[in-house]
């Protein structure tokens, strides 16, 4: 009986931390949708585009699922340097918070390759790279490490000139595990 109390108030607890980060996303998609709205006069100029040795730098949310557990979590800092105009090379550290007893963290070495133009500020770019995964069970304290293959997707839509909102998928691969994250975030170029 103790042990069916116990396991109804996780449930109850994790009920409530998912309706709050839920809450959270929706804010800051919210945010980031509305700074489109008021940047609808900026159009995509060739003043702006980004050149070789360009420098950017930003913060994201993830939502990573698969391995056996639903984790949110915040990517902070995304480094991104621009080799050529449209190929970047970018450097994030994930933390996904504890649920179902597990927290993860990664270390991402991504290429975007071709950072393809559309119009209207709007760009799409694959995704590949490595990654360093650690996993840790907190229900017996301990971790375990894995080194992983990225691949996906990403959009990114220019706000200003400096400033651009992407939302990108990847998947990573490893020898006995698959993550799936969704990210969605803001850079500033410089």
């Amino acid at each position: 009986m103790v042990r069916i109390t116990y396991i109804c108030r996780q449930k109850e607890h994790y009920l409530t931390k998912n309706k709050i980060m839920k809450r959270f996303l929706m804010t800051i998609c919210a945010a980031v949708l509305s700074l489109g709205m008021f940047a609808q006069d900026y159009y995509y100029s060739n003043e702006s585009e980004a050149e070789g040795g360009d420098w950017a730098i930003g913060l994201g949310l993830d939502l990573g699922f698969g391995a056996g557990a639903t984790n949110f979590g915040i990517q902070v800092p995304r480094l991104q340097y621009y080799i050529a105009s449209r190929v970047r090379a970018e450097l994030a550290f994930n933390y996904f918070f504890k649920s179902k007893e597990v927290s993860d963290w990664d270390i991402d070495l991504d290429i975007h390759p071709y950072v393809l133009p559309m119009k209207y500020g709007l760009h799409v770019y694959p995704v590949v790279g490595i990654a360093l995964w650690h996993r840790h069970f907190h229900f017996d304290d301990t971790g375990k490490f894995r080194v992983g293959a990225n691949v996906g997707v990403g959009f990114q839509y220019d706000i200003t000139p400096n400033i651009a909102a992407n939302l990108q998928y990847k998947y990573m691969i490893t020898n006995d595990y698959g993550h799936s994250v969704f990210n969605i975030g803001i850079a500033y170029r410089f």
